[in-house]
């Protein structure tokens, strides 16, 4: 098992910088949740279903968070965070919209699972939203399964998990 941070990602298009989130991006990941709130018409709940956000650092040290730049502004991210000593969930992966249809998301999570196996994670679960159609085909077409609910968020209506041994 290593870290997150002993692991040679993909190379991004150019233009593009693919990294692990420190603490001086914790601005642009603010600025990027709060896009993603505001295209999914959610109000962010800082003390209850995105308390993970309050705390980057503390919520994503097990996994890591991965931050998409171009040309020197945030364009994406994803979130990986333990559940359980061998499970991890994906969270907040999220791209701009004039940054979608470039393989920038399939990239996003080849890297997260590079991180899940660097970590030691067994198992991947995630949730989302039938409406987020190309996340959907994406986490399909990478083999996630849908399964049962098992973390009782309120906004997703769709659970999936993927086995990577």
């Amino acid at each position: 098992m290593s870290s997150p941070d002993d692991i040679r990602f993909p190379a991004p298009p150019q233009g593009y910088d693919l990294r692990l989130a420190g603490p001086k991006d914790l601005a642009a990941i603010d600025d990027l949740m709060r896009d993603y709130f505001r295209e999914l018409g959610l109000e962010m709940d800082a003390e209850g279903l995105d308390r993970d956000l309050a705390d980057l650092a503390e919520g994503y040290q097990a996994g890591g968070l991965l931050l998409l730049t171009h040309e020197g502004r945030a364009v994406g991210c994803l979130g990986l965070r333990r559940l359980g000593s061998r499970v991890g969930e994906i969270k907040r992966m999220y791209l701009r919209p004039a940054h979608r249809g470039r393989g920038l998301g399939k990239l996003l999570l080849e890297c997260a699972l590079l991180m899940a196996k660097a970590v030691g994670f067994s198992r991947l679960m995630l949730d989302t939203r039938q409406d987020l159609t190309a996340a959907n085909s994406l986490y399909e077409r990478f083999g996630f399964m849908d399964t049962a609910d098992y973390n009782q968020n309120p906004r997703a209506e769709r659970f999936m998990a993927l086995d990577l041994e």
